[in-house]
């Protein structure tokens, strides 16, 4: 299992940077004690000492709760089937029935960052606070602009966790995942217990109100996820399509695409479906090379030659910006085994694999393009001319999973969720509770109806007529 430390800070009034650390989430072998013992005990009889080894550390208790402490187990004396040896006494005194879990680290190694998270040196290292519900370090001297992480520590035998998210002192930003999480935590008088209320499942709560109000049927698309002006690629000589944006919500329609413009003209294209678009082809053969090509080369292969004439010239696309589009000639084509032969005039740079090979066809500059599951597809190929151009994009961006406390939400309107975790949080621990009667999920009904009436995406409504 990753395990990822959760992190927290705030700068308080003269006492330099407060960090709080929890500790982590553990879900690994564990047992329980069959006696009372008082303090200074090293040797405990549990229901099954086989699930443990020498040299590891256990968590006796319940992480946040008085008297929980984490004891290493004796170097050398194997644990048995009734017997767990510890390598110190313990600290505090222990009832029978309480657990004794493994736990893969024992401390907290907190680094600094001056340069906004840029490059971290460690600042100290100190022992996980089993009896808290988090661990805390006052560095007296940190200022409000310096970042800090960290990361959990085995002492033993010196292995460490991932690294938490980088945090400024000053603490979680408003419109932050751990933000808003907080203020629902406390609200509730709740607490993150590493059990039931989980960051895991927090995080995944509040992405799923995210997403309810997202997909609501008033909404198509928010203005606030709006891209102007985004430079989406460079026009190569002899391509036709190019990658929709990673985060364009629906990449398989325009539905959420504004513009696309190539060059300083600026000119929008115009969509068209797949099938008027594919009128533009009509007598062109298209392909791709089968095959790395070298200027020496006298067969060339192809993904496809049934298209293609018997003999005569094929134009091989460029693969990058400042080269040309090739033209090559031919004097055989082998259907069965889509390879032409007798080719002359390859260029000195040969081609790549899966580049575009043409004939019959007119290359410019394109004025209407379609979408195909996440491609854009020009109605022609770009010329030699067009070569280097920037293709510019307004678009609607989609929603984007939070993950991390640190994790920014794009929308304005963030406080809303609160009461929807109230109410996650609340039916996560009785799932008895009625929907309905819930005074906390009402008010992120009525919130978010709300908020879906408010939307107004600032974009003209453009209506054409086919007639």
């Amino acid at each position: 299992m990753i395990i990822t430390p959760k992190i927290r800070t705030k700068t308080g009034e003269s006492v330099g940077v407060e960090i709080f650390i929890q500790p982590p989430q553990i879900d690994g072998e564990f047992t329980f004690l069959n006696t009372d013992y008082a303090s200074g005990i090293s040797s405990f009889a549990v229901d099954n000492g086989l699930k443990f080894a020498v040299d590891e550390y256990f968590v006796f208790g319940n992480i946040g709760a008085e008297k929980t402490e984490i004891i290493k187990s004796h170097g050398s004396t194997t644990p048995t089937a009734t017997t767990l040896t510890t390598a110190t006494n313990s600290s505090f005194s222990h009832q029978r029935g309480d657990r004794i879990q493994f736990i893969p680290y024992n401390q907290v190694v907190i680094e600094k960052s001056t340069d906004s998270g840029v490059t971290y040196a460690v600042l100290t290292t100190i022992d996980i606070r089993a009896d808290a519900s988090e661990t805390y370090y006052n560095y007296t001297t940190g200022l409000a602009t310096d970042y800090y992480r960290v990361r959990f520590k085995n002492s033993n035998d010196t292995t460490y966790s991932s690294y938490s998210d980088g945090m400024i002192a000053t603490g979680y930003l408003d419109n932050s995942a751990g933000s808003v999480i907080r203020k629902a935590l406390i609200q509730l008088g709740e607490v993150i217990d590493n059990d039931v209320i989980t960051k895991e499942f927090l995080f995944e709560s509040l992405n799923e109100g995210r997403r309810e109000i997202d997909n609501d049927i008033g909404i198509i698309r928010w203005p606030f996820r709006t891209s102007f002006d985004y430079d989406a690629g460079t026009v190569i000589a002899g391509t036709y399509t190019l990658a929709v944006p990673t985060d364009l919500r629906y990449k398989n329609t325009n539905e959420n695409i504004l513009s696309i413009r190539i060059g300083k003209s600026k000119n929008p294209l115009i969509y068209l479906d797949k099938q008027e678009l594919n009128s533009f082809y009509s007598g062109v053969a298209h392909t791709t090379l089968d095959g790395a090509v070298l200027t020496a080369d006298t067969e060339i292969g192809l993904t496809s030659s049934g298209d293609f004439d018997e003999s005569g010239d094929i134009q091989i696309a460029a693969q990058a910006v400042n080269e040309e589009i090739d033209t090559v000639s031919y004097t055989d084509n082998d259907e069965t085994t889509n390879e032409i032969s007798g080719v002359t005039g390859i260029r000195t740079a040969g081609h790549a694999t899966l580049t575009d090979v043409w004939q019959s066809v007119s290359f410019g500059l394109p004025q209407y393009y379609t979408v195909d599951n996440g491609t854009i597809i020009f109605n022609v190929p770009f010329a030699d001319d067009y070569d280097g151009e920037n293709i510019w994009m307004d678009y609607y961006k989609d929603i984007t999973d939070i993950n991390s406390d640190t994790d920014l939400l794009d929308e304005p309107f963030y406080h809303i969720y609160i009461p929807w975790l109230k109410w996650k949080i609340k039916h996560r621990k009785d799932r008895s509770l009625a929907i309905e009667n819930d005074s906390d999920y009402k008010d992120w009904n009525n919130k978010k109806q709300q908020q879906v009436l408010k939307n107004y995406t600032g974009q003209k409504l453009r209506i054409s007529i086919d007639i």
